[in-house]
C-alpha cells in the first residue's frame, strides 16, 4: 500500500511539473474545459484578484456582413489583436494572415495581387519596437531552400519550455472560482487595511491599469521623450513603411493603440502625449489607424482587463475595413 501511495504522488507531481513546462498541454485542458481559463475576469483582476473588478471576458464573435474585397490583409499586432479576440471573419479582406508584432515571422510568402501590411502596438511597448531602429520582424525566404529537419512525435507534443515555469503551474491549480473567491478575501484585506495591491497593477482614479505605465522606464506614461526622440522614432517608422513597400505590400499602416490609464491622465501635464505627437508628427508617411479621439469620448476598456471592450474593438476594426475599401479602390 505505501510503494502504491508513493508512486501515485510521484506521478501525480510530475505531471503536475509537466504542466509548468507544456504550455501547449495547459492550453488544450483549457480548450477543452478540464480546467478554467485564468484569464476569464481579465489580465489585471487575474494579477490583482482584486473582487470589485471581476468581470467575465466576452468573446465578441465580430463578423464582416458585406462582401469580402479581393484584397490581402497581413496584420502584425500584439494581444489586442491576438487570434483569440479577433479572427480574419472580421475583415473585409479576402485573406487575413496574423502573427505578433515581437515575434520574428521568417519565410513570409506574399498573396498575388493587392495586399496591406498593418502594424499594431499597444502604446506601452511602441517606443521599444521602434526608437532605435525600423520594425523588420517579417522577411521574406531565402533564394535557397533551408534544409528542414524532421521534428519528433514528441517533439510537436510536449513542446517542453524548461526551466518550469510556476505561472503555468498554478494557472491549472488555483483557477477555479472557489480559489479566485479565497484570492479575492486576501487581497481585499491587504488593500483595505495596508494599502496594497499586486505590485505589477495600479489603482488610477478607481480604474484597474498596469504598473508599468506608470513606474519609472521606457514603457511609462511619464518618461519624457524628447522632440529628437520622436523625429528618431518617426523616421524609423518611415524607413518601415519603405522596407515592406519594397517587399511588395502596397501599403503599410501603422496603428497605436492607447494604453488604458493614458485616456485618464491626459489632463496630467506628466504624461508625455506619445500616441498624439507621432500621430501629428509632420513628418509622419505611413498612414495611421488611429483609435485615439474616440477612445477619449468614452470606456472603451474592461473593467478587470487592459484590453478594450466589444465596442472599443469594433471602431478599431471598423477604421482597418475602412482602409481596406479605401486600397482596394486605388
Amino acid at each position: 500500500m505505501g510503494k502504491v501511495l508513493k508512486y501515485t504522488v510521484l506521478v501525480l507531481a510530475s505531471f503536475l511539473w509537466f504542466l509548468g513546462c507544456s504550455r501547449a498541454t495547459v492550453v488544450y485542458l483549457v480548450d477543452n474545459g478540464y480546467i478554467e481559463d485564468d484569464f476569464r475576469y481579465g489580465d489585471l483582476y487575474r494579477l490583482s484578484n482584486l473582487g470589485e473588478y471581476r468581470e467575465e471576458v466576452k468573446k465578441c464573435g465580430q463578423v464582416y456582413e458585406g462582401q469580402k474585397i479581393p484584397l490581402s490583409l497581413y496584420l502584425a499586432g500584439d494581444s489586442f489583436t491576438e487570434l483569440g479576440r479577433i479572427g480574419g471573419e472580421a475583415y473585409a479582406a479576402s485573406h487575413f494572415e496574423r502573427s505578433a508584432v515581437n515575434t520574428s515571422a521568417h519565410n513570409l510568402v506574399l498573396k498575388e495581387g493587392k495586399k496591406i501590411l498593418v502594424i499594431e502596438s499597444v502604446e506601452r511597448h511602441f517606443r521599444e519596437r521602434f526608437a532605435t531602429q525600423p520594425w523588420k520582424e517579417w522577411s521574406l525566404p531565402p533564394t535557397t531552400k533551408p534544409k528542414v529537419q524532421s521534428q519528433h512525435w514528441y517533439d510537436w507534443l510536449v513542446e517542453l519550455q524548461v526551466p518550469y515555469r510556476e505561472e503555468m503551474h498554478e494557472s491549472v491549480l488555483f483557477s477555479s472560482d472557489f480559489i479566485l473567491k479565497i484570492k479575492e478575501w486576501k487581497a481585499g484585506f491587504n488593500k483595505q487595511f495596508f494599502g496594497k495591491v499586486d505590485p505589477k497593477v495600479g489603482v488610477l482614479d478607481e480604474h484597474l491599469v498596469y504598473e508599468l505605465d506608470l513606474a519609472e522606464g521606457v514603457s511609462s506614461v511619464f518618461d519624457p521623450v524628447s522632440e529628437e526622440e520622436l523625429d528618431r522614432i518617426v523616421l524609423h517608422i518611415n524607413q518601415t513603411r519603405e522596407n515592406y513597400k519594397k517587399v511588395g505590400f502596397d501599403e503599410v499602416y501603422l496603428s497605436i493603440i492607447p494604453n488604458k490609464s493614458s485616456l485618464l491622465l491626459t489632463n496630467d501635464s506628466r504624461y508625455n502625449r506619445l500616441v498624439e505627437r507621432i500621430e501629428a508628427h509632420p513628418d509622419l508617411e505611413a498612414p495611421i489607424i488611429s483609435v485615439w479621439r474616440e477612445f477619449q469620448q468614452g470606456e472603451y476598456y474592461l473593467k478587470g482587463d487592459s484590453h478594450w471592450t466589444c465596442e472599443g474593438q469594433k471602431i478599431w476594426v471598423d477604421k482597418v475595413n475602412g482602409a481596406i475599401l479605401l486600397e482596394a479602390v486605388k
